[in-house]
């Protein structure tokens, strides 16, 4: 029989359920992210830093590409992958679904390694974080 994982992402938390053939979802791990729900401002101490350009005599500030964050949530989801990686390799599950809001999911698919990569069958752009288990099954068949 198939065994299928199901992730369900947010950026507060990651629910793993396990699935055999058309059977229910079963919860196997339930990983809180803490920080997921900070705004920027808790979570930096103070603003950029300042630089002179000496040529124009001008002031600017030093920025990052990446708020905090969502360094720190992609910090949360390589752990995660990570703990998807192990289970692909110990032939845990024979397909993964994934399903989460369409920003979080682009961020997660960049961090997925090709084995993990590979074992993704379907992927759902959805926020079904808040939804129970019969309800993400109902998802599933649409």
């Amino acid at each position: 029989m198939k065994r299928e994982w199901i992730v369900v992402a947010s950026r507060e938390e990651v629910r793993i359920f396990e699935r055999l053939g058309v059977g229910p979802l079963n919860l196997i791990r339930d990983i809180g992210n803490p920080a997921g729900t900070l705004k920027t401002q808790d979570i930096e101490s103070d603003r950029p830093g300042r630089a002179t350009d000496n040529r124009m005599r001008a002031r600017h500030s030093y920025s990052t590409e990446e708020s905090s964050r969502d360094r720190n949530l992609r910090g949360f989801y390589r752990d995660v992958i990570d703990l998807i990686e192990r289970a692909v390799y110990e032939h845990t599950f024979d397909s993964l679904t994934l399903i989460a809001e369409p920003r979080l999911l682009g961020m997660v698919r960049e961090l997925m390694p090709p084995s993990v990569r590979k074992m993704l069958h379907r992927e759902i752009h959805k926020d079904l974080s808040y939804e129970e288990p019969p309800q993400i099954v109902a998802r599933l068949g649409e």
